[in-house]
C-alpha cells in the first residue's frame, strides 16, 4: 500500500513572507527545499532504518533468514539426521552397519557427491526435494502478510540437490532489493523541481537509490499556492505502509520542518546583519 506525506506550511505563511522579503528568495523554492529535505528524512525513517551501510544488513539478514526457512542445502542439516535415524530404527542391521552407513552419508554431503545424494533421497523417498534448481514460487508464495515475512513450518521445507549456486544467486538477488521501498522517496526527491544544481538525493545512500529506476513514486506541487504552499510526496513502492508507520512518517516531517525554520531563520539573520554591515560602513 502506498503512502503519503505533505510539507504544510499553513502556520508558516509570515515566516516565509519575512525570508522572501529579505532573504530574497522565492517562497516557493524553499518549500521544495523543504521537501527534499523531508523526502531525505522519510527515506531515513523506513525499515531498514538509517542511511548507513551498516543499516542495510538487518535487511539483508532477515531476507537471508527468510529464504532459509524455505530452501536449504544437504550439507545444512536435517537430511543426513533424517536418514540416520531411519536406519537406526530398523532392527535388522547391526551397530556398526548403522555406523558405517552415517560416515558415507557424512562423506557424500562433505564431497558434494550429488549423484549419491541423489540416490539416497529418492531411494529413501526423501520429500521435499529439489533437484539441480529452486523454484522461486515456493518462497514467494510463502510470504504472508502484514509484514510478508516467512514462518518456518514444518514439512513445508525444500532441500536443493545441487543447486547450491542458483540458491546462493536466488538470495544475493533477493537481498540486493534491499532498500527498494526507501526509494520511492528518493524518486519523489528527483521529481521536485529545484533550481540549485546539487543532486535531490543528496542523504539518501547509494544502496537505496540504486533502485531508482523499479520505485514508484509521484508528488504534487503546489508549492506556489500563496495560502498555503506545499508539496505532497506519495510512495507508491508495493508494501510502504507496511515498513512505515504513521507515527514515524509525522516524526520525519516534524524533523525536516524545524531544519527547515532553522534554515530560514538562520538565512534572515545573515542577511539582516549583512545590511546592517553595510549601512554602518
Amino acid at each position: 500500500m502506498k503512502i503519503s506525506a505533505m510539507t504544510d506550511t499553513s502556520d508558516l505563511s509570515g515566516r516565509l513572507r519575512v525570508f522572501a522579503d529579505i532573504v530574497g528568495k522565492e517562497t516557493s523554492e524553499g518549500v521544495r527545499q523543504f521537501a527534499r529535505v523531508a523526502c531525505v528524512n522519510l527515506a531515513t525513517a523506513t525499515q531498514p532504518f538509517g542511511d548507513k551501510p551498516i543499516h542495510r544488513r538487518p535487511g539483508e539478514n532477515a531476507v537471508e533468514a527468510d529464504i532459509s526457512k524455505v530452501f536449504y542445502n544437504p550439507d545444512d542439516g536435517g537430511f543426513a539426521a533424517t536418514l540416520k535415524e531411519i536406519v537406526g530404527k530398523n532392527p535388522k542391521r547391526s551397530n556398526a552397519a548403522k555406523q558405517a552407513f552415517g560416515d558415507r552419508v557424512d562423506g557424500y554431503i562433505e564431497s558434494n557427491n550429488i549423484s549419491a545424494i541423489t540416490r539416497l533421497a529418492r531411494s529413501f523417498g526423501y520429500k521435499g526435494v529439489l533437484f539441480d534448481e529452486i523454484n522461486p514460487s515456493l518462497h514467494q508464495n510463502r510470504r504472508r502478510p502484514p509484514r510478508m515475512r516467512v514462518s518456518k513450518i514444518k514439512g513445508q521445507m525444500h532441500m536443493v540437490i545441487g543447486g547450491k549456486a542458483s540458491l546462493r544467486q536466488y538470495k544475493q538477488e533477493q537481498m540486493y532489493k534491499v532498500g527498494l521501498t526507501k526509494a520511492g522517496w528518493a524518486k519523489c526527491a528527483t521529481l521536485i523541481p529545484l533550481k540549485r544544481a546539487s543532486s535531490p538525493t543528496r542523504g539518501i545512500p547509494q544502496w537505496v537509490t540504486r533502485h531508482l529506476s523499479r520505485a514508484s513514486g509521484n508528488i504534487v506541487n503546489n508549492s506556489d499556492d500563496s495560502t498555503n504552499p506545499s508539496v505532497t510526496m506519495t510512495n507508491a513502492t508495493p508494501w510502504t505502509s507496511i515498513v512505515l508507520s504513521p507515527a514515524s512518517t509525522k516524526d520525519a516531517l516534524g524533523i525536516a520542518r524545524e531544519n527547515f525554520i532553522k534554515y530560514m531563520n538562520a538565512a534572515i539573520k545573515g542577511e539582516l546583519r549583512a545590511q546592517a554591515r553595510l549601512q554602518a560602513a
